[in-house]
C-alpha cells in the first residue's frame, strides 16, 4: 500500500473541525445575500489586517528557499516551491488593493483606527510560529496550504447558495467580486499546486515523525483560527 499523502492525511485528521471552518453560518448568509452590512465590514477590515501578517510570513518562507540559478531550475522542487511563494505574494498584494477599493467604494472607509481582534491575532501568531527560523519549509508550506485550502472550500460553500440569491442582489460586491475571487479556476489551481508541492516535499517524511506531527499541529491551529475568524452571526 502506498504511503498516505500528507494532504490526504490532514484532511482526514480532523474532518469535523474542517467542516466547522469551511461551512460557517457567516458563509451561508454571505452566499444567500442575507449578511448584515456591519458583519461584512467587520470581516473585510480584519481580513485586511490578516494580510499584513501573511506578507512577512511569505517573505520568511521565501528567504528559506534555496533557489537554483541554472536554466533547468523550473523542473526542480526548490524552484517550484520558491515560485509558489512568489505567486502567493503577488496574489495577496492584489487582494490587499481589492479590499481597500471595496472598503472605500462601498463603506466610505478611511484608513486607520482598526485593531486586530483576538481571532485575527490567532492567525498572526500562527504565521509567526510557522514562519519562524526554527521551522522547516515543510511546516510553513503546510500553513500556507491549510489557509488557502480552507478559503477555497469556504467560498465554494458560499457559492453553492447562488440559486437562492434574489436578482436584485446579484450586483452586490459579494457576488461580483469577493465570492468569485476565491472560487475561480485560477485560485483552485493555485491551491492544488500548493498541495502537490506539500505532498512532494513530505514524500520522505515518516508518518508519526516529529516533523509530521508538527504539520498536524499547524493544521489544527489553522482550522481553529479559520472557524473563529468568521464574524459571529445568528444561524440562518
Amino acid at each position: 500500500m502506498a504511503p498516505k499523502k500528507l494532504t490526504e492525511h490532514l484532511l482526514a485528521h480532523s474532518p469535523d473541525a474542517f467542516t466547522s471552518a469551511t461551512r460557517h453560518p457567516w458563509l451561508r448568509l454571505a452566499g444567500t445575500s442575507q449578511l448584515p452590512t456591519d458583519s461584512l465590514l467587520a470581516w473585510l477590515t480584519q481580513d485586511r489586517l490578516y494580510i499584513f501578517s501573511y506578507i512577512p510570513f511569505m517573505g520568511n518562507m521565501l528567504s528559506k528557499t534555496s533557489i537554483p540559478t541554472t536554466s533547468s531550475r523550473i523542473k526542480c522542487l526548490e524552484w517550484r516551491v520558491a515560485d509558489c511563494f512568489i505567486n502567493a505574494l503577488t496574489n495577496v498584494r492584489r487582494e490587499l488593493g481589492m479590499f481597500e477599493d471595496i472598503l472605500r467604494e462601498h463603506f466610505d472607509w478611511k484608513e486607520g483606527g482598526e485593531t486586530a481582534t483576538k481571532e485575527t491575532r490567532a492567525y498572526q501568531d500562527m504565521f509567526a510560529g510557522a514562519g519562524a527560523p526554527s521551522q522547516s519549509i515543510l511546516v510553513g508550506l503546510t500553513a500556507l496550504w491549510a489557509t488557502e485550502k480552507c478559503y477555497l472550500e469556504a467560498w465554494k460553500y458560499a457559492l453553492g447558495f447562488k440559486e437562492e440569491v434574489p436578482e436584485e442582489k446579484k450586483s452586490h460586491v459579494l457576488h461580483t467580486t469577493l465570492i468569485p475571487n476565491w472560487t475561480c479556476d485560477e485560485f483552485e489551481e493555485f491551491v492544488i499546486c500548493i498541495g502537490d508541492l506539500l505532498d512532494e516535499l513530505a514524500d520522505d517524511i515518516p508518518e508519526g515523525s516529529r516533523e509530521w506531527v508538527k504539520c498536524e499541529e499547524v493544521w489544527q491551529q489553522v482550522l481553529w483560527a479559520e472557524e473563529n475568524f468568521w464574524p459571529k452571526v445568528s444561524n440562518p
